[in-house]
């Protein structure tokens, strides 16, 4: 419910600054939602499908609320000012809504260690604010020139930066679903509404983005709902080569900023080819932790199941030969002790 705490933050602050403008609207009434959403599943632990209706319902309080929809997309390959391309109102509400579901779920997945999902959204709101001061590149625009897209982002950052001491590994305040959703739909709108694009928001949060779509594409090739949740993620796989809670968080925290400084250094297609690079080298990573954790499952369910000669079952007390106990994802120890689902 830390999630309530920090909305409460955020709001208060934003209203107490800036008028009732439609973006402001849209983005606290969109969070507001998505916090009323992620409440009802924390008591009643909604359904997958279920969810995902209550946060595409938020998406759309969003939109219809002020934060619009996306009308078009830059053309990486035009100039720092050249037109992007311009979309249909109906492709612009459908890419508009996946874009504000999908970031809700990509930092609702990324919450799985005390602290990461807190600082990893500070410091995305703290580059939006940047560019939202720096805009356009090279020239300094007051402040009062700035308006929602300078303190939204900077409101939200400082609830965060305020929360981050309670929710610091050994966390006593969680920030639940209700947080987690939140935090997806106040990034996602404000790279609609502010200076920063997509694009930013999409670098500078590409190790949980491409975390999600790993995620994704590995619980559906098991049969799985993509919505489950699992012990698999790119967080896990750090603390099982035995890097430490507070290392593995923090190292995540540099990987933001160094994603966050090359966004600022990039522009257009630059950004493009160190997108596709970047994306490309962590998802051999992702890979290679992926096939390094199945040969530790491997070896776990061979020593749990004795000797490799050993038959695949077992005499009963009537001399019957039944099937052993099947063994089942086994987490290491280790791993299951340093994190919370």
């Amino acid at each position: 419910m830390g999630g309530v705490a920090v909305y409460g933050a955020f709001a208060t602050a934003s209203v107490m600054v800036l008028p009732l403008s439609s973006p402001v609207r849209g983005v606290l009434a969109g969070c507001l939602a998505a916090v009323l959403v992620g409440v009802a599943d924390e008591f009643l632990t909604l359904p997958p499908l279920t969810h995902l209706a209550g946060q595409t319902a938020a998406a759309l309080v969003a939109i219809i609320c002020g934060v619009g929809v996306i009308q078009s997309i830059s053309d990486p390959f035009a100039g720092v000012t050249g037109p992007g391309w311009s979309l249909p109102t109906a492709v612009g509400l459908i890419v508009t809504v996946f874009w504000l579901v999908g970031m809700m779920n990509t930092i609702n997945f990324l919450d799985g260690l005390d602290g990461l999902a807190t600082g990893v959204v500070a410091l995305a709101a703290l580059l939006l604010a940047i560019w939202a001061w720096e805009a356009p590149r090279g020239h300094i625009i007051p402040l009062s020139a700035h308006h929602e897209d300078l303190i939204l982002p900077l409101a939200l950052a400082g609830a965060l930066i305020g929360f981050l001491p309670f929710n610091w590994h050994t966390a006593r305040i969680f920030l639940g679903d209700s947080g987690s959703m939140f935090l997806g739909l106040a990034l996602a709108a404000l790279s609609i509404v502010g200076p920063a694009k997509l694009a930013t928001a999409l670098l500078v949060l590409m190790i949980p983005v491409l975390d999600v779509a790993w995620a994704i594409i590995r619980r559906r090739l098991r049969g799985r709902n993509f919505l489950s949740g699992d012990k698999q993620h790119v967080y896990h796989r750090m603390l099982e080569l035995g890097m430490s809670h507070t290392t593995t968080v923090l190292s995540l925290y540099l990987l933001c900023i160094g994603l966050g400084a090359l966004d600022l250094a990039l522009v257009k297609i630059q950004k493009l080819v160190a997108f596709v690079v970047l994306a490309v080298l962590l998802g051999a990573a992702f890979v290679l932790m992926e096939y390094r954790a199945s040969v530790l499952e491997t070896r776990l369910r061979s020593s749990i199941a004795g000797p490799g000669d050993q038959p695949n079952t077992a005499p009963d007390g009537d001399g019957v030969h039944v099937p052993r106990q099947s063994i089942r994802d086994p987490v290491l120890p280790e791993v299951q002790d340093r994190t919370k689902d």
